[in-house]
């Protein structure tokens, strides 16, 4: 029997009746990132366009103007304009000192309260994110912005925190997962406490977000990332010949694109035929190309760089199987739930992967995926064997998953998450400060609509 023919998931193009408002009144937000735009953070590109869509008055701040001149062709359509802050600072002293002097002739209670905030954690970094916070107040006064979204919890986080002090404007945090795995519990407490809401990428964050908190007053929001499920079309894929397996990651640890290579190598010694292709770059690039060498490897595991979103959507359409067995490093570092994971599902790509962090909530072993222990090649091979063997198993694994990103995991839907709770925020249907102790809640973006 051939393989069996493609159909698409039920329950999409559902629609739910929603209850209007204007987010056009809720005056001018501002969208704090470390750098804009970023190829390996589609997910920020994908916020922000609908944000837009909905009508939000934008203005987006970055920490830094990013070196990678590579850009995804759907940056393009941003209209909002872009800041680039100071940095580094040593360069631009004069601007610094300029907008610093101003801010504290403005508004001198705020300033130095945030200077002691800063100078009391005895982080070396946030102190020096204090510089930086001097010159975003300037300009979020310049620009009449009314509520700053810091969408990373670590360094975006401290610096629009710095600067509602300074400025006495609310502001709000998204924490992911190095962001909030990967800095001093005190420091995350204080912002999270501060903000007025708090939005997370996956329920498997909430329990730290409570420990985070200490009984303190923190509204929680939790709203998928998701994608685009027009432009990630489900489709019958994965007739190349050999069979291709994908990864698409940034080439650093915590994606175990290290486990993923020697699984190629159990692979090839069964005598499997394929190639096995990984999307991206990073740090890890010469360390993975000497473990190709040796294992000789050479021609069925090709590094093939950072590529933009079209090029990518063309490897989904490829690919016989996505792999990424992702780990938690020694330092905590991990992933919530890769973006990539969330596209190749919504493309009809079989996936393999691990049960860390968040992934559980997108891929349920043996339903929509195939889950492996990290940091077991054998394991990772004979996942990867059984998917490549069985036609049955990869249109199973496919079609689940599709469906599972069309019920949990479109972009539109989840952002009316975040614009409901920012509107809320800046029309003060909230209270001024968070009341209360912990309070986290999933969004329920079909109950509100954005105009």
């Amino acid at each position: 029997m051939g393989a069996p023919r493609s159909r698409r998931p039920r329950g999409e193009g559902l629609v739910m009746v929603p209850v209007i408002y204007s987010a056009r009144d809720a005056g001018r937000l501002g969208y704090l990132v470390k750098a804009f735009p970023r190829v390996s953070e589609t997910f920020i590109l994908n916020e922000i366009l609908e944000l837009e869509r909905q009508g939000f008055d934008l203005r987006i701040y970055s920490m830094i103007d990013p070196p990678e001149r590579l850009r995804h062709d759907v940056f393009k359509q941003v209209r909002s304009p872009i800041t680039y802050l100071p940095n580094p600072l040593f360069r631009s002293m004069h601007l610094v000192l300029a907008d610093h002097l101003r801010q504290m002739w403005r508004a001198p209670r705020g300033y130095f309260t945030a200077l002691a905030r800063a100078l009391g954690t005895r982080d070396t970094e946030v102190i020096e994110r204090f510089a930086q916070a001097g010159c975003l107040a300037r300009r979020l006064d310049a620009d009449g912005v009314a509520h700053v979204h810091a969408g990373f919890v670590h360094s975006p986080g401290s610096v629009a925190w710095l600067a509602s002090i300074m400025t006495g404007l609310p502001f709000s945090l998204a924490s992911h997962a190095k962001d909030l795995y990967h800095s001093p519990p005190d420091l995350l407490r204080k912002k999270l406490v501060a903000a007025r809401v708090v939005f997370t990428c996956t329920r498997y964050n909430i329990p730290h977000l409570k420990r985070l908190a200490d009984g303190g007053p923190v509204r929680v929001r939790h709203a998928y990332h998701g994608t685009d499920l027009s432009r990630f079309e489900f489709g019958r894929y994965g007739s190349s010949k050999p069979p291709v397996v994908l990864a698409v990651a940034r080439l650093v640890e915590k994606k175990g694109l290290d486990t993923l290579i020697r699984a190629c190598a159990h692979l090839r010694d069964r005598g499997r035929d394929f190639r096995c292709h990984i999307v991206g770059d990073g740090p890890l690039r010469e360390s993975l190309v000497a473990l190709i060498r040796k294992l000789k490897l050479e021609g069925r595991v090709v590094l093939e760089g950072a590529l933009d979103q079209s090029e990518v959507l063309a490897w989904y359409r490829r690919a016989t199987v996505f792999a990424l067995p992702c780990v938690v490093t020694v330092n905590g570092d991990r992933d919530g739930i890769p973006n990539v994971l969330i596209e190749a599902a919504a493309c009809g790509v079989p996936i393999v992967t691990t049960g860390v962090s968040g992934i559980p909530e997108l891929v349920e072993d043996g339903v929509s995926g195939l889950l492996v222990p990290p940091h077991e090649p054998g394991e990772l091979a004979n996942a990867l064997h059984e998917v490549l063997r069985s036609p049955v198993l990869r249109e199973k694994l496919r079609v689940n998953a599709r469906a599972r990103v069309v019920k949990a995991f479109d972009v539109r839907r989840n952002a009316l998450t975040i614009g409901q709770e920012l509107c809320a925020v800046m029309t003060s249907a909230l209270t001024a400060e968070p009341t209360g102790q912990f309070a986290a809640a999933d969004g329920v973006p079909q109950t509100s609509r954005l105009m």
